[in-house]
């Protein structure tokens, strides 16, 4: 994961045969046999002759990797989402470079992503705000046709009818997914170059955090991850009001927490210090005229007494 031994030609041209043998497996019953790799690597036959190799044994850093030969870089792997991993190391790197602690650099890169992608959240959140004041009209089409089955032609005049509204009003019923959607693959491409990083191995940052490769021991990242997840929950605006959605959705932060709480805690720091930015993003985004024209166009009046 974090090491690797691997033999480099010092010089002249070297040839490799592999092949794939079946042995008997350990602690199994006789006979069973299981399928082993074997590689051998000699000089070609064209030129045939010793062959002198170097031997690296060492950390997979990319600094260490570099300086002995660059073709070694490639034992970092950083998975299917390479193309972005690896450049965000380099980012989160260079931020290292100012703030000697890779705990305060993995907040700041997040705080710059989180900055960069705001116009996009801002779209979501506009998005939201529009399905958000049209539901009485969605609710209205919604009723007239249910009770038509699924399967029922005329469901497809409610669709039609459902189009013709977010036509008027100027809505993409995408529109407050696909910035959320263009976000994930930045969140895979985190989790493979925090889980890959010897950098952040044994690495500290505050308190009780010794090494952000490892988990929490005391569970407390995750747990504020839960609470801010929360909390943003309530601050989001919900274009569905469905009350059982909406407690489904109260249990999301919750699901998140445990599914978190084993992860790295330099994962989960990054995790968390998003939440916490978002919120605060949505604070603002919640003060715009636009927010609070559409907060009002969907308040129900209070019934007089």
């Amino acid at each position: 994961h974090y090491f690797a031994a691997a033999f480099l030609p010092a010089d002249g041209p070297v040839s490799a045969w592999n092949w794939r043998t079946e042995r008997q497996a350990p602690d199994e019953k006789a006979g069973t046999t299981e399928p082993v790799a074997e590689v051998a690597v000699g000089a070609p036959e064209s030129t045939p002759g010793p062959v002198a190799l170097k031997l690296f044994v060492g950390p997979k850093s990319l600094n260490v990797l570099g300086a002995v030969n660059p073709q070694l870089l490639a034992l970092v792997n950083y998975g299917i989402m390479g193309v972005i991993a690896e450049p965000l190391f380099y980012v989160l790197r260079y931020i290292h470079d100012y703030v000697p602690n890779w705990g305060w650099a993995i907040v700041l890169l997040t705080v710059l992503l989180n900055t960069l992608l705001f116009p996009l959240k801002m779209s979501s959140w506009r998005s939201m705000q529009k399905m958000q004041k049209v539901m009485p009209e969605r609710k209205a089409i919604q009723a007239r046709y249910k009770k038509y089955g699924m399967r029922d032609p005329r469901r497809q005049k409610m669709n039609e009818e459902m189009m013709e509204l977010y036509k008027r009003e100027g809505i993409n019923p995408l529109g407050s997914c696909l910035p959320m959607l263009m976000q994930m693959p930045i969140w895979f491409a985190l989790y493979e170059m925090l889980e890959v990083a010897i950098e952040l191995r044994h690495a500290p940052w505050i308190f009780w955090i010794h090494d952000l490769s490892t988990r929490d021991p005391y569970y407390v990242i995750p747990i504020l991850l839960m609470a801010a997840g929360y909390f943003m929950q309530k601050m989001t605006p919900q274009p569905n009001q469905d009350p059982n959605q909406a407690r489904m959705m109260m249990f999301m932060p919750l699901i998140f927490g445990f599914m978190f709480y084993n992860f790295p805690s330099g994962l989960v720091l990054y995790y968390l210090t998003s939440n916490l930015v978002s919120m605060g993003q949505q604070l603002f985004f919640n003060h715009t005229e636009a927010a609070q024209e559409a907060a009002r166009s969907v308040e129900v009046p209070k019934k007089k007494n």
